[in-house]
């Protein structure tokens, strides 16, 4: 697997990754980290997936990580210890 680029942004780390056969998108902020795969037979450039990424898409992906955030405190709290 290899760096293909970072993608700036202003909340999120994006980095598209290569693999023979597929894109991996990984998105982290914070302490939650997402991966998205793209199949190259789907899409066979780097910029077939960066057209994937809309502002709606990455509204959803910041409310899946507060929730994913919420839930992971929830239960450290509930172990009491804590996170990062």
């Amino acid at each position: 697997m290899r760096i293909i680029e970072q993608i700036p942004h202003p909340h999120f780390r994006m980095v598209l990754y290569a693999t023979e056969t597929h894109f991996l998108l990984e998105i982290e902020a914070g302490p939650m980290r997402q991966s998205y795969r793209y199949a190259k037979e789907r899409f066979p450039g780097a910029g077939d997936v960066k057209g994937c990424i809309t502002t709606a898409w990455l509204e959803d992906v910041r409310q899946s990580f507060n929730t994913m955030y919420v839930d992971w405190t929830e239960t450290l709290e509930e172990k009491g210890t804590q996170g990062v």
